[in-house]
């Protein structure tokens, strides 16, 4: 469970209001102490001097004593008065001689002054009232003992109205040092808090372009300088591990393009040695087996049956003989011998060739030709080769029939791919799986992004290439079709013939939606030889 925490301006708010309620209850204690204490003795010495001069008018004996005595009519007076709550006149045995507004008897106050002839004085229980006590001396004997009463009721009030104003003048103050404080707090304190906070996030953001410049006390000012710097040493480490990862990746990148190098150099080399030895221990049978069984084909040509049965001796014979030639074109690639080549012309005579073989009957073949296209450099007879292995794929990928389309058109070729030359539901494969992330064989001017070319496309209206053999699609050996129609090397062969024209071969396809392979030529200089 996360705690509950609060913020900064409640907990210093809090924390002052606590310290001020504090400092207000110990002033409050001491200073109305103080008061009570001074109030206090300021009554109690009035006591004293009222009861004194009640005591020198006096006379004796007691009995005699009325209000219309001197000492009678002094008391009348005082009796008048709102702190008097009353005067009371014991002679020796404790029996009340005169008395003015009460009817107190003997007390503990007035026995003393009786038994010791000290004054004194005392407060009552609830501390409203205060007792003044003082012996009457006739000569040397105490004849008597006066008790003065006051009434402390005023200035009980007089103290609860100055604590309640006190109290108001604590709330008010209270009130504006909150408010104060809390503005201050948050102009000082909080808000630069605030910004560091802001400031932290964007840095958790990847964000390290954000300089502080708070004003405000220097701590406040230090930590924001420290905060810069150490955003700083942030932004470099960063662009440190961004340099050291590139480092490792361009240096993944190379270790694993050496690696498929390796494999595809080792691939084929143990496809040389193969291909060496089976043209060496079956090429000279194989060619003795194709000429018996063309001669016995043709001195059977009367029987029907047993030169039908020649005759497919004698085409699966070639057969064999097309896999060791492929063989042989994979491992040991003839040089090219390059020319100018115009694409028009030579693409119409391919489609005418091909179109009159008995194997393109249930498909429907259309040719699209754009009008002034460039010239190339390269073997007509391997592209033809390359152009001729696409349609049959092509066709072996419509067993039931459909639509093959051939177009060429003047394009450019990029150094990076471009996403809207595919539709979006198309997976798009090259020549390597990183040819897409800007790794071509082939090299493109550093000053141009794009290069003149040519693009031949072949399409077809097939069931598609999943993903996972897209990924494989132009790997040595790798083939989707049945044990003994393909051996992979068709489009391996193509992709190298390809590369060593300098241009490149890709491939889009999506599952039900067709294939279309195309075929980038980068287009001659103009009146370059060949």
């Amino acid at each position: 469970m996360k705690p509950v925490r609060v913020n900064l301006t409640f907990a210093i708010l809090a924390s002052l209001a606590c310290l001020l309620s504090l400092t207000w209850i110990l002033l409050s204690l001491i200073s109305f102490k103080t008061a009570e204490k001074d109030l206090l003795t300021q009554k109690n010495g009035e006591g004293r001097i009222l009861l004194a001069s009640f005591v020198n008018l006096v006379s004796f004996p007691l009995k005699s004593l009325s209000d219309a005595t001197p000492a009678g009519s002094f008391a009348v007076r005082l009796a008048n008065e709102r702190a008097i709550a009353g005067l009371t006149v014991v002679n020796p045995d404790g029996w009340a001689m005169y008395r003015v507004a009460e009817r107190g008897e003997l007390d503990a106050g007035l026995t003393k002054a009786l038994r010791t002839g000290v004054a004194s004085s005392t407060f009552s229980s609830d501390g409203r009232l205060l007792y003044h006590y003082a012996p009457l001396w006739d000569g040397t004997r105490i004849a008597g003992a006066a008790r003065l009463t006051l009434s402390l009721t005023a200035e009980r009030d007089r103290l609860t109205r100055s604590r309640h104003l006190f109290l108001y003048y604590f709330i008010l103050d209270f009130l504006l040092l909150l408010g104060l404080g809390s503005f201050l707090l948050a102009r000082v304190v909080v808000s630069p808090i605030r910004k560091l906070l802001v400031a932290t996030e964007r840095i958790t953001a990847g964000d390290y372009s954000h300089i502080l410049h708070i004003p405000g006390c220097s701590e406040i000012v230090e930590l924001s300088d420290s905060f810069n710097l150490m955003q700083l040493a942030l932004k470099e480490k960063q662009e440190e591990v961004a340099a050291h990862v590139h480092s490792l990746q361009k240096a993944n990148l190379e270790l694993q393009t050496a690696r498929e190098e390796t494999i595809r150099s080792e691939k084929m080399a143990s496809v040389g040695l193969l291909a060496a030895g089976m043209a060496h221990e079956i090429g000279s049978p194989l060619s003795a087996i194709i000429g018996y069984a063309g001669i016995l084909r043709d001195e059977m040509a009367s029987d029907p049956d047993k030169a039908d049965y020649l005759r497919r001796i004698e085409q699966e014979a070639g057969r064999i003989d097309r896999i060791v030639r492929d063989l042989l074109n994979y491992a040991r690639p003839t040089p090219a011998e390059n020319e100018r080549v115009d694409v028009a012309p030579f693409l119409r005579e391919a489609m005418e060739m091909l179109e009159r073989q008995g194997i393109f009957k249930k498909i429907t073949m259309s040719l699209s030709i754009a009008e002034d296209l460039p010239m190339v450099c390269l073997d007509r007879h391997q592209l033809l080769q390359v152009l001729i292995n696409l349609v049959l794929n092509a066709r072996d990928a419509m067993p039931d029939g459909g639509r093959l389309g051939v177009s060429v058109a003047a394009d450019v070729m990029k150094t990076a791919y471009d996403r809207s030359e595919s539709t979006s539901h198309f997976i798009t494969m090259g020549r390597r799986r990183e040819d897409f992330g800007g790794v071509f064989r082939t090299p493109f001017p550093d000053d141009e992004f794009a290069a003149p070319c040519v693009r031949i496309a072949v399409s077809d209206s097939g069931g598609g290439i999943s993903p996972e053999s897209l990924e494989k699609i132009f790997d040595p050996f790798f083939t989707t079709k049945e044990p003994g129609k393909g051996t992979g090397l068709g489009l391996s062969i193509s992709a190298s013939i390809i590369d060593s024209f300098g241009g490149r071969i890709t491939v889009e396809s999506a599952p039900d939606q067709g294939s279309r392979f195309s075929i980038w030529l980068p287009a001659c200089p103009v009146e370059s030889a060949p």
